[in-house]
């Protein structure tokens, strides 16, 4: 990528993760005719340093790229094309997400208006190798817009000499009405592998799908919550306990999530009750605060009160600045540095910064456009996952670091059934190399409860839960006889 000049450095205190790579390059800008210039934002140094781009390709709200460990550019998407280091379309890279809007003049030229419609997971099996999921809108009889698909592709950055080439493209992963963009992913427990998860339209519904070195492994579609369609922008906080998803139509809600077993819980709905329109959330550095844009307004909330609810506080109100459009409150994103930066529901050549986000209420101290842009934004921040996650060291999930065999031969495709059980719960399973095997059941402690035989010439044993003595959330584990640990799944108790 040829940069021309340097323009801005704006002085800030760094996080521990900068210097990491793989998000450490934000990519934006929109423009007619597009050689009219484009924005990189370089966290690599501890500072941002917003350099200018002669690049062809536009970038409009979804975006998703990756660096290397030294904060090189490997790739980028804007939905419509997969582009190498040098700005050029991949081979197969063009033609992304087929559907009705896909292949309109607008959309091919200045790429997806969809914020998290793209994002980018390391193949947890192959280090060369790289998975983009992604989506596009169609629009249904009734005339509802919505994505129909959400599909994947695979990128070999050994080929090409080094620049990459798309060697899998627009593989359907679902086949349903799915909420458009939301696509995130966060870090198993185990520091490995990946759970991706992607909100259904007309249903409170989430498909969540395990990457592995296995592949993909759709391992729940999870009911849980009242909200029913609608876009919006859905985050996960920095240590992935958290999930929160935000829209106008169905205001916040705020969820647990268990990053050994990929399952939401605790729903916590929080009313808006304000009459705008935009979208955006984000988590602070530390996960205590989050942040919510409402077009004239953005809100925090204070995720260790008592009552989440009563937490709100009106952090700043737009304060009726044009550059040259309204810049209102929209999508935001938590940068390498520290600080929240939040777009514009305009095209415009500013961004907003929350300067100190874990501080409360007024003293995180929103400094409203304080990011100058050399061209326009079409209000995009990248769909970037928390890369640097680790494992929860000493979990009894961390398979990878806690006595378990460290291969995983192949998935046992293990489901309890029913899941919360009672007095007993159907194991379902399937061995695939002809080799017995044993389910092991642990509380959160990490203390064997129950233990029992399975054969691999049957694919279902009940199990009587005798042992378990009390409610609550339990891990099933299961091996074969080699020693290799191949499936686990939460089990609840009532």
């Amino acid at each position: 990528m040829r940069l021309i000049t340097s323009l801005i450095v704006i002085i800030i205190t760094p996080l521990a993760c900068f210097g990491q790579g793989r998000n450490n390059l934000w990519m934006m800008g929109y423009s007619t005719p597009p050689t009219n210039g484009k924005i990189n934002i370089d966290f690599t140094s501890g500072v941002p340093l917003i350099n200018t781009s002669s690049r062809d390709i536009n970038i409009n709200i979804d975006f998703a790229n990756i660096t290397d460990d030294n904060g090189d550019l490997l790739f980028y998407t804007n939905g419509a094309i997969v582009a190498n280091k040098l700005d050029s379309v991949m081979p197969n890279g063009d033609s992304l997400s087929p559907a009705t809007y896909t292949f309109s003049g607008a959309w091919q030229y200045y790429g997806f208006p969809i914020p998290q419609a793209s994002l980018i997971i390391p193949d947890p099996g192959d280090s060369s190798k790289y998975y983009l999921f992604h989506s596009s809108v169609d629009v249904l009889s009734n005339g509802t817009q919505t994505p129909l698909h959400l599909y994947y592709s695979k990128i070999d950055m050994m080929a090409a000499n080094g620049l990459g080439d798309v060697i899998s493209k627009n593989n359907i992963l679902i086949s349903d009405t799915l909420a458009g963009g939301n696509i995130l992913a966060c870090k198993h427990a185990n520091g490995r592998d990946w759970w991706v998860i992607v909100p259904e339209f007309s249903h409170p519904s989430y498909f969540i799908y395990l990457i592995s070195p296995l592949g993909i492994q759709l391992t729940n579609k999870q009911t849980i919550g009242q909200r029913l369609g609608a876009d919006g922008q859905s985050k996960f906080n920095q240590n992935g306990t958290k999930y929160a998803r935000y829209d106008t139509s169905n205001d916040l809600d705020v969820f647990d999530f268990d990053r050994c077993a990929g399952i939401l819980s605790n729903n916590i709905h929080v009313p808006i009750n304000d009459s705008m329109v935009g979208l955006g959330v984000a988590f602070s550095p530390d996960g205590s605060k989050l942040y919510v844009s409402s077009l004239d307004y953005l809100y925090q909330f204070d995720l260790n009160a008592t009552n989440i609810l009563t937490s709100k506080t009106t952090v700043a109100t737009w304060d009726s600045t044009y550059a040259p459009f309204a810049t209102t409150f929209y999508c935001q994103q938590l940068a390498p540095d520290g600080k929240i930066y939040v777009a514009t529901t305009s095209t415009n050549n500013v961004m907003h910064i929350i300067d100190s986000p874990d501080s409360l209420g007024l003293a995180c101290n929103v400094i409203q456009h304080g990011l100058q842009l050399p061209v326009l934004n079409a209000g995009t921040v990248p769909n970037h996952p928390n890369y640097h996650l680790g494992p929860v060291v000493g979990s009894i999930c961390d398979s990878l670091t806690v006595g378990i065999t460290e291969n995983i031969v192949q998935s046992a495709n293990l489901h309890l059934n029913p899941n919360p059980a009672s007095k007993q719960v159907w194991v379902n399973y399937s061995f695939p190399n002809n080799k017995d095997g044993w389910l092991e059941i642990y509380n959160t402690m990490g203390k064997l409860l129950t233990k029992r035989r399975l054969y691999w010439s049957t694919t279902q044993l009940l199990v009587y839960l005798n042992e378990i003595k009390s409610n609550g959330v339990f891990i099933a584990k299961v091996f074969d006889d080699s020693g290799m640990f191949v499936s686990v799944e939460k089990l609840v108790v009532r």
